[in-house]
Formats: C-alpha cells, structure tokens, sequence
C-alpha cells in the first residue's frame, strides 16, 4: 500500500504544478483585466493599482512569487472583493461547497449501491428493468436539468422546501440541493453495482458457498459484495470531483454562499488570485479524492498494491 501512495504522489506534485502553471498563463492572456470595468479607470490610477499588485512585473517572476506565496498557504489578496484576501474568502466558501459535495456523495452512494444490489439479487426481472431505466434516465440528465424541476416541484408548486439560500446550514436549505447534485452519480454507482454483483455471483466461489448452506445475505456480504465493489471505488474518486466542481452550477442555482459562487465571480471580473486559488483548491481536493480512491481500490483489489 506504501508502495501505492508513494507512486500516485510522484505523479500528483508535477500534475498540480501543471494546472497552477496553465491556469496562470490562461488568466493572463485572457482579454480583459481585473481593472476593465463599465467605468474605465483613469491612466495613473490604473497604473498605480497595476504597481501594486504587482502585475507590471515580467510573468516568470510573478509566477514564482505566486508560487513562493502559495507554499506558505498565501493565495493573495483578491482584486475584486479588496476587504479580503483568497485566504479568507476560500475559509468561508470551502465549508459549504464540502458540505454539499459530502452530503451528496453520501447520498449517492446509498441510493446507487442499494438500487444495484436490488437489481442484482433478480436479473431480468421486474425491479432489475426498472431500476435500470430510472439509473439510466438519472445519469443522463445533468444537474443544471434536475434542479430546476425539483425546486419547481417541490419549492414552488408544493411549497414544503425553500427555493434558495443556505440558511445558516438549515437542512432544510440542503435538501434540494443535495439530491439536484447527487442524482446523476447516484444512477451510474446503480448501474456499476448491478453489473459487478451479476457479474461476482456467477462465479465459481459464490456458487460454493450457497452450496455449502450460506443464506443469501451472508453470501452477498462475505464472498460477492467486496469484489463486486470494485468499479464503484474506481469511479468514486472522480465522482467525488465531479460532485465538488459540479457544484459550481447548483450553487449558483440555489445561490449557496459556496466556492463557486467565488468562482464564477472572479472569472468574471478577472479576479485572477481568486481564480488561481479556488482552481488549485480543486486542483489538490481531485488529486486528493482520486489518491483515496486508489487506495479503497486496493482494499478491494490487493493485486494493484504492488
């Protein structure tokens, strides 16, 4: 396993360096500027905010300060919400983007796995064509699509959940929310559960133990369900990321005080710390997701540890 770690580290330190990297050329010669608004600012103004942040500098040394800051946790100061640095505004916005990530992967995980395993324990049968097509209808309708019809249904026709806001971590504020972005991974961990369990039950060891005089449920749980688990660990870690950057998109429908909200803001104005920061915040948080996925997946599967 230690073996493991140290190989995805090896690759995850030049990877993130390659995405802090692009995404700083990306915002740089994207047009525009933090300083070009409705109202154009006059030249010496301009010149004396563009001094002070620095931005007057050659790129290599503005990006090995930023890289120099960003080793000591500093993220910089941001050019739009100029009250706060992106330290501060990342402090606020990541709680609640994890929250929602979390809740949502929790929640996906739950419907997906049991859904798969009902599918599964009768193939071909009525449960297993019904909840192959609600899975299918539910990966492939995106969250932008799913959360307006829910806050239609639920928030505006029947009136029992609130449209938006996050109301200090209300759950009730979280409901609709939570399932908008948890669906669509709910519908693919169904489909990926159902085919590894039909797959790990017609195997020779399973077919042993119901023949020694295991009940169903101790079959399942002791010689199938491990094993059949493994495309859901592989497609875990990237849905964790998925769930975290996607996001974006229910925050600002549901107009949650979330990283992405900060996102879409600075990318907007130019805020280019503010855009730096929360991508290299997702840039770490997906190598991270994807390195514990790996290792449930060695868990899982100990033929990969080496």
């Amino acid at each position: 396993m230690l073996t493991l770690i140290l190989r995805r580290l090896a690759t995850a330190i030049p990877t993130l360096f390659a995405v802090i990297l692009l995404s700083f050329l990306l915002m740089r010669f994207a047009p525009g500027g933090p300083f070009d608004g409705e109202r154009p600012l006059d030249p010496a103004t301009r010149a004396a905010l563009i001094t002070a942040y620095g931005m007057d500098q050659p790129l290599p040394v503005q990006f090995t300060r930023y890289v120099g800051n960003l080793a000591q946790g500093d993220f910089g100061p941001s050019l739009v919400y100029r009250d706060f640095t992106v330290t501060q505004l990342v402090a606020k916005g990541l709680p609640v983007s994890l929250t929602l990530g979390a809740l949502a992967l929790l929640l996906a995980l739950t419907l997906g796995v049991a859904s798969g395993l009902a599918a599964a324990m009768k193939p071909g049968g009525r449960a297993d064509r019904s909840i192959g097509l609600i899975a299918t209808l539910l990966t492939v309708l995106p969250s932008f699509v799913t959360a307006p019809a829910l806050v239609l249904v639920f928030a505006l026709g029947l009136g029992w959940l609130p449209v938006s806001g996050w109301g200090e971590g209300a759950p009730r504020h979280l409901v609709l929310p939570v399932i908008a972005l948890a669906l669509p991974a709910a519908g693919a961990i169904a489909k990926l559960t159902r085919a590894g369990l039909t797959e790990v039950l017609g195997q020779d060891h399973v077919r042993a133990a119901r023949a020694r005089g295991l009940s169903p449920l101790r079959t399942l749980t002791r010689h199938a369900l491990r094993p059949a688990l493994v495309p859901v660990a592989s497609y875990v870690g990237p849905t964790a990321a998925g769930l975290l950057t996607g996001a974006v998109v229910i925050e600002t429908i549901f107009a949650l005080p979330g990283l992405g909200r900060y996102f879409v803001q600075g990318a907007l104005n130019r805020d280019y710390p503010l855009v730096l920061g929360v991508v290299t915040l997702y840039a770490a948080l997906i190598i991270l997701f994807n390195l514990l996925a790996d290792l449930a997946y060695g868990w899982l599967d100990p033929r990969v540890r080496g």
